[in-house]
């Protein structure tokens, strides 16, 4: 069927056929967990509140359902048990201030993602663990540049950033005594970034092979962190303000996407430190970093 009969037929559904109790969260099949959760989110809340309300399980969730549990499978129904009469809701949901607020993600983590063990300090080894003198710096790296159009669309000058936000985060939270840097290319970082040892007393690159979970866990559990303009990043950020109640502590670009709103995030936190300018203005760089 031509996609504009497609739509066409969607839409005369959507009117006269899809009006029954339930909503279904019509999650993208490319969300992954930063994504998806802002609809988990979504749904765990309207439940909260009455509304019968579930998302659409997606490939992409099976990596992680086993991590969150019994808990994530409640929030999902599988794409074969989507009734006729569903209310299919379309969209995002991850517009700080119009779609949750902090008081939303404080419910969240605290009832659903924080039973789930996720969050537990003991899934970090040891030799991650950071004191509060320390900084986590997490770096995108992944389909961001192995993806041209994902390049074009998020890349900037990562070591323009991060001058700027270092000497964000020294005047927010003091001298740096250990930088630990947590990415999806860390190897690029370990050959890019040795320049951060200049600010710091140790410098280490978590290159242990530890898996995302581990690594969400790590931020999470950590009170100062510079984020990458992911929404990975993102929730570490949430979730570290939530726990530390010190959400200036937390750095981020206010750069995130070129097509959407001028290149502002619309994800952030307005209590988090926001370096909104840079040097080379999150400019693309003419070379993809290999």
């Amino acid at each position: 069927m031509h996609w504009r009969a497609r739509k066409a037929l969607d839409r005369l559904q959507d009117r006269w056929v899809r009006q029954g109790p339930r909503t279904v969260l019509w999650t993208q099949p490319t969300a992954h967990l930063g994504n998806f959760l802002y609809d988990w989110m979504h749904a765990w809340d309207q439940r909260r509140q009455g509304v019968d309300m579930v998302c659409l399980r997606t490939p992409a969730m099976d990596r992680w359902l086993p991590v969150f549990g019994e808990a994530a499978t409640e929030l999902l129904v599988e794409p074969d048990d989507v009734r006729l009469t569903d209310r299919r809701e379309k969209g995002l949901h991850n517009e700080f201030g119009p779609h949750f607020d902090e008081h939303v993600l404080a419910r969240f983590i605290k009832d659903f993602l924080e039973p789930t063990g996720v969050l537990d300090m003991n899934r970090v080894p040891e030799s991650l663990r950071v004191r509060e003198e320390d900084v986590v710096i997490n770096v995108r790296r992944g389909d961001y540049v192995t993806n041209e159009a994902n390049w074009r669309n998020y890349g900037f000058d990562v070591d323009d950033y991060l001058r700027v936000a270092l000497s964000r985060s020294v005047d927010v939270g003091g001298p740096v005594r250990r930088i630990l840097v947590v990415s999806d290319g860390i190897a690029w970082c370990r050959q890019h970034l040795a320049w951060l040892a200049n600010h710091c007393e140790v410098l280490d690159f978590e290159d242990s092979g530890q898996p995302p979970e581990v690594h969400l866990a790590l931020l999470a559990n950590s009170s100062r962190l510079i984020l990458a303009n992911s929404t990975f990043s993102y929730w570490g950020g949430y979730i570290s303000s939530w726990r530390t109640g010190a959400p200036t502590q937390v750095v981020a670009p206010w750069f995130h996407i070129r097509t959407d709103l001028g290149g502002a995030a619309w994800q952030l936190d307005p209590r988090w430190t926001i370096v909104r300018d840079i040097p080379t203005n999150w400019a693309l760089p003419d070379v993809v970093p290999g």
